[in-house]
């Protein structure tokens, strides 16, 4: 039997219900626990498949990603359809979330000079230091009276928004890279660590308290005429959580670039992603309120303008990107703007 009393008494349970997903770009890390992957996208360039000049380099990488749309399982808005414990109709709603991830990324690389295997070696490793918000509006639509479902609404929104800042998962890789006339081909390992802050009952995380191993193939063809293409591809495998036991499902990843050399300094282009989930999310614990539907697999695609100016030394080099988001399946559909700074010592 319901009762105003009794649902008066369940908002949380209620918005436990919901969860919501949030982006991390320098490690970026989306669908998976709370819809979060472990996949950085959009940083990758044309460049990443081209090994520079031998030496250390630092760059400064500063994504900011916007959504405020999150989509279900079947690309449309998200909604919900949850059942408490002694209510005896079920509780339905649609949400509404405004999703911000901004960082700022020192990372240091270094290519070496001697050969290894016909190529060059090197590594990196990058630190990123993240600002997540979400900012969440449930609004229920099960008739209930007025001043009940405006409570339960404004207690569940609170219940699913929250906001973080600190140091996010730090990255590791190295790599091999050769060069064969117009061709470029590098293979890279990535490993991401469990450096971010994580608490199971907060719904915005710095970390995502696993380990991410991620191979990765890029390959570049230049022409004399100043047109050169590039992609890459890579595979994620996650570890489970090593507090909740959720072990979020694999992804192949995919980013593609064209860009054209205006003059000896400038050039530009569009630049692409590909995400695709292949394996189903496992909670073996139900530590997530998120129902997983069809294994909780993502899916998204990007695409956009980038420009790149470098100094006539070759010493410094500054990149421009956004990429815009479409056809989202069971994470946000937003928009990323990212900055690279890049300097040889």
């Amino acid at each position: 039997m319901i009762t105003p009393n009794s649902l008066l008494n369940r908002p949380r349970l209620i918005s436990a219900s919901v969860l919501l997903c949030a982006c991390y770009l320098s490690n970026p890390a989306l669908a998976a626990e709370n819809n979060e992957l472990a996949v950085p996208m959009g940083v990758w360039g044309l460049d990443s498949a081209i090994l520079p000049l031998s030496g250390l380099y630092g760059q400064i990488i500063a994504p900011s990603y916007r959504a405020d749309s999150v989509k279900d399982s079947s690309g449309k808005d998200f909604s919900f359809n949850k059942s408490i414990p002694g209510i005896a109709i079920p509780i339905n709603g649609r949400v509404n979330a405004r999703i911000k991830v901004d960082a700022l990324v020192p990372k240091l690389v270094y290519v070496s000079e001697d050969p290894v295997f016909g190529g060059r070696i090197g590594s990196y490793i990058a630190v990123p230091l993240l600002n997540k918000s979400r900012d969440v509006t449930i609004s229920v639509t099960t008739p209930l009276p007025l001043a009940l479902q405006q409570k339960i609404s404004s207690e569940a929104s609170h219940a699913a928004s929250g906001e973080k800042r600190g140091i996010g998962d730090v990255e590791v890789a190295g790599f091999i890279g050769w060069k064969f006339e117009s061709l470029s081909l590098v293979a890279a390992m990535n490993v991401d660590l469990p450096t971010g802050s994580f608490d199971r009952n907060s719904q915005v995380n710095l970390g995502l308290n696993s380990y991410s191993i991620r191979p990765l193939v890029s390959a570049a063809w230049s022409t004399e005429s100043g047109f050169d293409v590039a992609a890459s591809i890579s595979y994620n495998y996650s570890t489970a959580n090593r507090e909740t036991n959720y072990k979020s499902g694999q992804y192949i990843h995919a980013e593609y670039v064209g860009s054209y050399q205006f003059s000896n300094n400038f050039k530009g282009g569009i630049q692409g992603y590909y995400l695709q989930q292949t394996s189903d999310d496992k909670d073996p614990g139900n530590t997530t309120a998120l129902t997983l539907v069809g294994g909780n697999r993502a899916r998204v695609s990007a695409l956009g303008p980038i420009f790149s100016y470098q100094t006539d030394d070759l010493k410094t080099q500054i990149d421009l990107k956004y990429l815009k988001e479409f056809s989202a399946r069971a994470r946000p559909e937003g928009g990323l703007a990212l900055v690279t700074l890049s300097r040889l010592f």
